[in-house]
């Protein structure tokens, strides 16, 4: 299994943030990033197992290996929200209407 360093992966954040980033400069609503937590797990497996087998005389063995990686990555990004045409304050979002979205 290729794998990807932590370097890399800092690098390949950071490099989804600037896009990211480039995408909302003409945008009503921007995000800014207040907290990042990035999880990163590891776990390696390796199991062998043998067995034999005797029949009419005849020897049969059998055997196995297994080796397994497994990579687990989880980001967490905690997000702040501008509104630019409200000088960039939080956004107000709200109804003073009741009803239902179905009705005309």
């Amino acid at each position: 299994m290729a794998g990807i360093g932590l370097t890399a992966a800092i690098e390949e954040l950071r490099q989804e943030l600037y896009r990211a980033q480039a995408l909302g400069v003409d945008q009503q609503f921007t995000f800014g990033i207040e907290e990042a937590e990035l999880e990163l797990q590891l776990e390696l497996r390796e199991s062998g197992k043998g067995d034999g087998k005797l029949s009419f005389g005849v020897a049969t063995v059998g055997a196995g290996a297994e080796l397994s990686t497994v990579r687990t990555h989880r980001l967490t990004l905690k997000l702040s929200v501008r509104d630019r045409a409200r000088s960039g304050s939080s956004p107000e979002i709200s109804d003073t209407e009741t009803g239902s979205w179905d009705e005309d």
